[in-house]
């Protein structure tokens, strides 16, 4: 083989290895990578869970938290396929045991009712009862209890106080303040709200499941 040949071939060579090389760089960037993973947790039966210790039940509660999905990773899902997460992790999160909540009123000074209202649920999937009363307590400041309340359980639920009546869906909650995740599905519990915030202005509290923005209940505020 003559040299020139022997140039011309390596360098053909080099041409196809650089190209190779190039498209297994930037192929990620063009290619999509299709992924139908189902939600990865699979619940206990009941008699399982009632079997189950504290500390057991804590595992689970948790494992079931690491599994759900992020805000970011649901953003970036197509919208049927973010239904089908939605509708896996609520049926999982509904046959998770129930969260009791027993907190006392604050009796330090005597409260003084500002806003009351009664909880309904948003839909037949969820439900919700119970009282929603906001105290005005001198020294302290305002306080959200909800008392004789129940909802259908679900996952990362917060409390929101919203300047809009009867909110049923995430673009009717106006300008909303989150006063921190539900303690509890069931019981009595106690949210502060901040000083800056003028309690006037808000028309209901809701129950509201933050990742999917999905209205659980809600109750209307007025005078009492």
């Amino acid at each position: 083989m003559n040299r020139r040949r022997f140039f011309m071939l390596a360098g053909t060579a080099g041409i196809i290895g650089a190209v190779v090389i190039g498209w297994w760089l930037i192929s990620p960037l063009f290619i999509d990578t299709v992924v139908d993973e189902a939600f990865p947790f699979d619940v206990p039966s009941k008699d399982e869970m009632a079997q189950m210790s504290n500390d057991e039940m804590k595992k689970l509660e948790a494992e079931f938290e690491t599994a759900m999905p992020s805000m970011e990773t649901l953003a970036e899902l197509s919208e049927s396929d973010r239904n089908t997460v939605e509708e896996r992790v609520m049926t999982a999160a509904a046959a998770m045991p129930d969260h009791d909540m027993e907190e006392e009123k604050p009796e330090d000074v005597e409260p003084t009712a500002v806003l009351r209202g009664k909880f309904m649920g948003a839909d037949g999937s969820h439900q919700g009862s119970g009282d929603a009363t906001i105290y005005r307590i001198p020294g302290v400041g305002h306080v959200l209890r909800l008392e004789n309340f129940n909802v259908t359980n679900g996952p990362a639920l917060s409390v929101l106080l919203s300047p809009a009546p009867s909110p049923r869906s995430s673009d009717d909650l106006g300008g909303y303040i989150d006063l921190g995740p539900l303690k509890g599905n069931i019981g009595s519990q106690n949210y502060e709200i901040a000083p800056i915030h003028d309690v006037a202005q808000f028309k209901s509290v809701v129950i509201y499941c933050v990742p999917f923005r999905v209205v659980f209940a809600t109750a209307n505020l007025a005078q009492p």
